[in-house]
């Protein structure tokens, strides 16, 4: 009778560890066509139909460009109600980068595209030195930065402003100051045209990289049309020479300023091309994209429906970085 007991009781766990094996199969499968492995879904905003790929890396964003009596939070609000909230943020300085309790005060802690410019021979007396270095000792260690020193600096150098190799040279040395805080979550950017490396401009982009290898992420402001122009370039003659050389020294690519002028119409053309472009970087292992959204020499500011709701799938089909967007204070350089 026990030894009966026994049996029938062993008999009924085989079964239920069965039966929890089968509903733990049956709850992944549902699981996976709940996260969207189907081929497309359904987008909230506008009814349409669309790829619905998360991408492994590429993260999109937008400068923050302040309208006319709009302070830098309103801006960023404005932009992530439109799109996002966005995955990174690009701002401009003019001069040496802002500290970093405006920025997250402003912008939140999330990643960030830090352009700022000071004269290459500023830079290479030192004079700058001791600014540089607080403003990299206070940058974040939980998310990255993606720090800029004289973005496009093509024009300034056949201006005469200075040479290509005074810019490498202070490149390298901001490169060096950073490196010297031990933090790995500040990425060594160096952007340059996408004109650059058009056969037809004339230029040769080496000139402008180190060689010694300190570039982590050479990035490209890349626009698709002329005022002239009757069509979009293709994405990939657009940006398979800049991914192409980056890749050749080493460092990841990145689309810091991406720009179409929008052709008459409903600005649909211009969608489809941003959302085109934004799968090629995507699926091409772009580090982010930047839409340049300001109407500074051309009309590149996202205004038409349809622009804005391309931009915005290619916001949300992103993964997110470590770090929240919240805003509060931070630490000052």
């Amino acid at each position: 009778m026990l030894t009966a007991l026994r049996r029938d009781g062993a008999v009924r766990l085989t079964l239920i560890a069965i039966l929890s094996l089968l509903a733990i199969g049956i709850t992944e499968a549902c699981s996976d066509s709940a996260a969207g492995r189907p081929e497309g879904h359904r987008d909230s905003v506008d009814n349409t139909v669309f790829d619905n790929t998360v991408f492994d890396k590429t993260v999109f964003g937008s400068n923050v460009w302040q309208a006319p009596g709009e302070d830098r939070r309103a801006a960023i609000t404005r932009i992530d109600d439109a799109y996002g909230p966005i995955g990174i943020a690009r701002v401009f300085s003019d001069w040496l980068p802002p500290k970093w309790g405006l920025l997250e005060s402003d912008l939140g802690r999330r990643p960030l595209v830090v352009s700022f410019r000071v004269p290459p021979s500023r830079v290479l007396s030192g004079t700058a030195d001791d600014r540089l270095l607080a403003w990299f000792r206070n940058a974040p260690v939980d998310r990255d930065t993606y720090w800029v020193y004289f973005h496009e600096p093509e024009d300034n150098v056949e201006q005469g402003d200075f040479t290509a190799q005074e810019f490498s040279d202070a490149w390298s040395h901001v490169a060096r100051l950073a490196a010297s805080v031990d933090n790995p979550r500040l990425r060594a950017t160096m952007i340059l045209m996408c004109w650059t490396v058009n056969e037809t401009s004339g230029r040769d982009w080496h000139d402008y990289v180190p060689a010694s290898g300190e570039v982590d992420v050479l990035a490209w402001d890349c626009y698709a049309k002329g005022a002239d122009a009757d069509s979009y370039a293709e994405p990939a003659e657009l940006l398979e020479p800049a991914r192409v050389a980056s890749s050749e020294v080493g460092a990841e690519w990145a689309i810091a300023e991406l720009g179409a002028r929008i052709q008459p119409g409903t600005g649909t053309d211009r969608a489809a091309w941003m959302e085109e472009v934004g799968d090629y970087a995507g699926h091409h292992g772009a580090v982010f994209v930047t839409w340049f959204d300001a109407p500074i020499g051309g009309e590149f500011q996202l205004t038409d429906e349809p622009s804005i709701r391309a931009w915005a799938r290619l916001v949300r089909s992103a993964p997110r970085r470590r770090g929240g967007h919240r805003h509060r204070g931070g630490k000052g350089a």
